[in-house]
């Protein structure tokens, strides 16, 4: 009887390669990249509880990036200044470095790197920016192009609410976005607390389903006028969203156009329709 013919030896495994490379780097010449360009804010509070919890052999590889001299930090930040914290300012350690990649490419991998963590919306959101993605960077245009702009801070102008400006660009894109901002912003005088993220998508919706019928200017006006601001607008949709069961951004859009409505005689040309298709039935 034949043997069988020998089975051909299994193929090496392929190596994974990498354009970075792995080795020791001063401490003292690393920096952090600016946050929102290729990186998240610097958190204090979070810094130093690494630095009071620091244990070396959980500390990672941090990610840098080599150029102009100097070695950005593209992820670990908060890992380091523990490190600096605890003594090893002037000590080398051990990370992954890429050479001489522009301010997109490190938000690239930035990016990439922190799909699943939990990054801060807004920090997530710039250095997309940075990435160049088309759908963020035309919300930053809309925003700065209608007086204010996309920022974690609480100044006057600034817009924390990213996720709800997202929201109404993916569902009416561009022009309904702007009426947003300029409505809230001349109602509000551009103050953060007026661009709250249930009030960005209630009206959002408004000019969304209202399609050239929803005049900003009178919108605005009804809006600032309110006696008791925006607690009057929240504390009608609450009572509407427990009497409804409705999304709470549909009960901010319905109290809107309560306010839109309000002075205008029934039968008027000017007057919004009901939010509501139909009678509003409360829960059983």
């Amino acid at each position: 009887m034949s043997k069988p013919p020998k089975a051909d030896p299994a193929p090496p495994p392929k190596q994974v390669l990498r354009s970075s490379k792995r080795f020791w780097v001063p401490i003292p010449e690393m920096r952090v990249a600016p946050a929102g360009v290729a990186q998240r804010e610097f958190v204090p509070s979070w810094g130093d509880y690494l630095a009071k919890n620091l244990k070396l052999e959980e500390l990672g590889i941090p990610v840098l990036n080599h150029r102009d001299r100097f070695f950005w930090i593209i992820d670990g930040q908060h890992r380091i200044h523990a490190l600096k914290e605890n003594g090893f300012a002037n000590d080398n350690l051990e990370c992954e470095v890429y050479e001489n990649l522009t301010d997109a490419e490190m938000a690239a991998i930035f990016d990439g790197r922190n799909t699943h963590k939990g990054v801060n919306k807004i920090d997530k959101f710039l250095v997309r920016c940075t990435r160049g993605n088309e759908r963020e960077n035309n919300i930053r245009r809309v925003v700065e192009s209608n007086g204010a702009k996309i920022s974690r801070y609480r100044d006057s102008g600034c817009v924390n609410a990213v996720g709800a400006c997202e929201k109404i660009y993916d569902l009416a894109g561009d022009t309904v976005l702007g009426q947003v901002i300029r409505t809230l912003g001349r109602a509000y005088d551009f103050q953060p607390s007026g661009f709250d993220g249930s009030l960005i998508e209630g009206t959002g919706l408004i000019y969304n389903r209202f399609n050239g019928k929803t005049n900003e200017r009178r919108l605005s006006e009804q809006l600032a006028a309110l006696p008791k601001g925006i607690q009057a607008i929240t504390h009608r949709a609450n009572a509407l969203k427990l009497h409804t069961g409705a999304q709470r951004s549909q009960c901010i859009a319905a109290s809107i156009v309560e306010i839109y409505n309000k002075g205008l005689p029934t039968g008027s040309r000017d007057r919004l329709p009901s939010w509501w298709k139909e009678a509003v039935k409360p829960k059983e």
